[in-house]
């Protein structure tokens, strides 16, 4: 019996603990902000409420006003109320207990109080969560804010004596391995009614964060991520900070609230942007982001759009490692990525991105586009390692990934100038400056050191390129490349083009070691190509962007200057015109071409004036296998005029590799050729099957002209009847010193020009050369003497009497 009631009375005691921990836990899930005791007595913080609560009291230093809480966090539907004097100008909170701020609710202040919030144990931003105030607001995991005058008010060593400031803040001091930084939501309210062609429909700015007009919205941290929350600081500023241990942020204050400065810091953390992200500054805002990866993905955006006169502003994104951007919204309708638009009279704002890596892939964008009036921004891409553009959106094929500054209406677009060691552009992809209206499109600069490579296709409009378009009355961009490799493959391309009114921009390609372009698309068959052109569209196209069947503006140039030069396998470099305008000016200077399987330089006309085609080769221009080297016009326009100085010309005479100016219906072109020595072609009044130089008109008495140029001299000169035995190999082997020994010899016959590999395959040129050595057979017979080396020969000579000899220069 007393056993019994001994253990009645412990469960009841115990029952009782537990139903008391219960309701003590509750009321904890309840009553989440909780004040501290580090401020003076009399200036401690007040909080009133268990779900709404409002904040009393604290320490005041002039404009300052400071709080200090062991829990601070708002439940859903919750609010936290600061109710703050009016004349102060900044609210300073700190977290000083051990648990994470979960804001699921509103935070209000009175009047235009900046509010600081820091919580060295990490800070998540629910899907309701709000700000209702009238200044900035910066949320950190920062341990401390600094003053000017060496003050730190600390989250993780409070001070309890009466050191608080009235100086301003100056930066934030983070400890070891910083907390991060969550808001989470729904994804944005935006839409777009034609993907391509209009601006982006901002909704209601109801959800997420936001701050009123011309504030500023800073989240400063370990890792941030942005869950499909949104961001918003109209004609104002957004910070995303991501530093490593112990780093420390300079901040100061600007009209737009305040800025952060990372100059001193040297380690960094990753801010990801996923489900439908948004970072929105428009009106001329400005959004600022430093980690050291960042991504966007799931159609995540940052956003500046630019309404009536406002203008400017920009979007700087600094990742030390990488900046990533994938993919697009599920509709397809709208990408990840970084857009600036202008839908007005006032200027678009810049994007600036400096990385080690840019990836952009699955439909992602970095666009600047103008709408209306006002010039689009400019895009400048510093990388110092590589820029990658890869393929499109898997749920919508027409969208490619792309980098571009598009005008759409009567406002210029803007340049884009892109600095970076290796770029490559893969699966339609795109690096673009164009026009669709009567604005002109901006300049496109790429400085890669090592090598630009454009490579593959998806159809005949979406190849991987470097492109400058005009779709309407504006003038097309021009297009600068500079580099070490240009590589072009299977339907990638360098392309300036005009479909309507406005004249296409020029290509300049400054390739130091070479250009080399090859193949097909393996879908549309479209060739690699360097290309300026007037070409003719689908009619699907001439609907969706209002465009007459034939364009009537001019082709812009290509200028190529490089070490070598090889057009392979159906690729091409062009200049063309395929309607009412003239072509351009083709012009290459090289150390050498080499045209194969197809490869072509053409300039073509089908109712202007055929283009015309310079070529300077230092070394050698060959012709292999149907290549041809064309100017010429289809309609009533003149054939172009090709010009071609070289040393060498050469062509294997059966493979009908083709020269020609030619018109259909007017005057054929002028061909003029400076050369030493042209090896396999022939003169004909028209094309064969054999490799031909031709300058046919509409009929013969309007050919063109052909002059060729054969300088120094003649090739057929000194030719003379080999011996049927050309080297006595037996005499050489026994009047050498090595047949006399036990060593195993080899017996070599070197620089045979005229000999071909296998019996069935053509010669190669015949025109090495030898040095001339006098004849050793008076030497005395008794002494040993060994025969003088043959001696490679390094050109052709022609003596005194005008004979051609194989030699080597006296040194």
């Amino acid at each position: 019996m007393i056993a019994r009631n001994c253990l009645g009375k412990w469960l009841l005691a115990t029952s009782g603990l537990i139903l008391s921990n219960l309701l003590s836990v509750a009321k904890v899930a309840i009553a989440q902000v909780v004040p501290d005791e580090t401020l003076p007595t009399k200036e401690r913080t007040q909080v009133l409420g268990d779900r709404n609560f409002q904040i009393d009291g604290g320490a005041i230093r002039g404009s300052n006003l400071f709080h200090s809480f062991s829990q601070f966090s708002v439940p859903t539907g919750g609010e936290v109320y600061f109710n703050n004097a009016a004349n102060i100008q900044n609210i300073f909170s700190r977290v000083t207990g051990g648990s994470i701020s979960n804001i699921d609710g509103f935070i209000r202040a009175n009047a235009r109080a900046n509010l600081f919030l820091i919580n060295p144990n990490g800070i998540i931003f629910g899907a309701n969560a709000r700000l209702n105030i009238g200044g900035s607001f910066l949320a950190s995991t920062a341990n401390s804010i600094n003053f000017a005058d060496g003050f730190k008010f600390s989250a993780t060593n409070p001070q309890t004596e009466p050191l608080l400031t009235i100086s301003v803040p100056i930066g934030l001091q983070f400890g070891q391995n910083p907390a991060s930084i969550a808001v989470q939501g729904t994804g944005y309210n935006l839409s777009v009614r034609e993907p391509a062609r209009s601006p982006t429909i901002r909704g209601s700015a109801l959800t997420g964060l936001r701050v009123l007009p011309g504030q500023s919205l800073a989240l400063v941290g370990g890792d941030v991520d942005i869950q499909g929350g949104t961001l918003t600081a109209e004609q104002g500023r957004i910070e995303l900070g991501s530093v490593g241990d112990g780093q420390q942020v300079a901040l100061s204050f600007i009209p737009q609230g305040f800025a952060l400065n990372y100059q001193s810091v040297q380690s960094f953390r990753d801010i990801r942007l996923s489900q439908q992200a948004l970072a929105d500054a428009s009106g001329g805002g400005s959004v600022q982001v430093q980690a050291n990866q960042v991504s966007l993905s799931d159609g995540s955006l940052m956003l500046i759009q630019n309404q009536g006169e406002q203008r400017g502003g920009s979007i700087n994104v600094n990742a030390a490692q990488s900046l990533s951007l994938s993919a697009t919204s599920l509709d397809g309708r709208l990408r990840s990525g970084l857009d600036t638009q202008t839908v007005g009279s006032g200027t678009g704002a810049d994007i600036v991105i400096s990385t080690r890596e840019l990836i952009v892939q699955g439909g992602a964008a970095v666009n600047a586009r103008s709408f209306d009036t006002g010039q689009a921004g400019n895009v400048t891409v510093d990388a110092s390692t590589s820029v990658q553009v890869l393929g499109f959106s898997p749920f919508d094929f027409l969208r490619t990934s792309s980098i571009g500054a598009v005008a759409l209406s009567s406002g210029n677009a803007g340049d884009i100038r892109l600095s970076t060691r290796r770029l490559t552009v893969r699966d339609g992809g795109s690096v673009a400056v164009s026009t669709l209206g009567s604005g002109d499109g901006g300049e496109l600069t790429v400085n890669a050191l090592d090598s630009v490579e454009l490579l593959g296709a998806r159809n005949a409009f979406q190849f991987s390129s470097v492109s400058a378009a005009t779709l309407g009355a504006g003038n097309g961009g021009k297009i600068t490349i500079n580099t070490a490799r240009l590589v072009l493959q299977d339907g990638g391309t360098v392309n300036s083009s005009t479909v309507a009114t406005g004249n296409a921009g020029s290509a300049i390609i400054n390739a130091r070691e070479s250009v080399d372009i090859s193949g097909r698309s393996l879908d549309s068959g479209l060739p690699s190509s360097i290309r300026v052109s007037a070409p003719i569209i689908s009619n699907q196209l001439q609907q969706a962007y209002q465009l007459l069947p034939v364009s009537s503006g001019f082709s812009g140039d290509v200028i190529i200057n490089t070490g070598q030069v090889s057009v392979r396998n159906g690729a091409k470099i062009e200049v063309s015109n395929q309607g009412l305008g003239n072509a351009g000016t083709l012009q290459v200077n090289a150390k050498s071409i080499i045209l194969d399987g197809g490869g072509a330089i053409t300039a073509a006309t089908t109712s202007g004036e055929g283009g015309n085609i310079q070529l300077q080769v230092r070394d050698l221009l060959l012709m292999r296998r149907n290549s041809e080297i064309t100017g010429s016009a289809r309609g009533t326009g003149n054939g172009g005029n090709i010009n071609i100085n070289t040393p060498f010309l050469v062509a294997v005479p059966n493979e009908n590799s083709n020269i020609s100016a030619n018109s259909a219906n007017a005057r054929g072109g002028n061909l003029t050729i400076n050369t030493n020595g042209i090896f396999g072609f022939q003169f004909r009044p028209q094309s064969t099957a054999l490799s031909s130089i031709t300058a046919t008109g509409g009929n013969s008495a309007l050919n063109g002209t052909v002059r060729i140029n054969v300088e120094n001299f003649t090739p057929t000169n000194g030719l003379v009847e080999l011996p049927s035995v050309l080297v006595d190999t037996n005499t050489l082997i026994a009047n050498s010193c090595i047949a006399r020994n036990s060593q195993k010899s080899k017996f070599i016959i070197t620089g045979s020009g005229s000999l071909p590999t296998l019996p069935d395959e053509l010669a190669n040129s015949g025109f090495p050369t030898y040095e001339l050595v006098p004849s050793t057979s008076d030497l005395p017979i008794g002494i040993q003497q060994s025969n003088p080396a043959i001696v490679e020969p390094d050109g052709i000579y022609q003596l005194s009497n005008g004979e051609v000899v194989l030699g080597r220069s006296c040194r």
